[in-house]
């Protein structure tokens, strides 16, 4: 939740908090009932505002789990292409020893 919206919320909820009472004092129910209602309004928003919070809070563990499994994943698939070319480097060498081989033995 950023600063501002924590202030407005504040300040809403203040002004509830001031509503009411001053309703309450001057026995006017329609002020007190305005003043919860602002109060309560400012409690939802800021209920609303931590939940996308913590929304966008699990969003980015997700995505840094995802990174660190394709990276290890991308090493992985690298280090089976360096051993498949290495492979295929001996290969001919060992085709060829064992060509000769064949040759002294006839």
């Amino acid at each position: 939740m950023s600063i501002n919206g924590k202030i407005e919320h504040t300040v809403q909820r203040m002004k509830g908090h001031a509503e009411e009472g001053a309703g309450k004092a001057l026995g006017d129910d329609d002020l007190v009932a305005h003043g919860k209602a602002d109060q309560i309004a400012a409690h939802a928003k800021q209920a609303a505002s931590q939940a996308g919070d913590a929304a966008r809070h699990v969003g980015q563990r997700f995505t840094k789990r995802a990174m660190r499994r394709l990276g290890r994943l991308h090493e992985r698939l690298h280090e089976a292409a360096d051993e498949a070319a290495r492979e295929a480097r001996e290969m001919p060498k060992a085709q060829g020893t064992q060509a000769r081989q064949d040759a002294d033995k006839r």
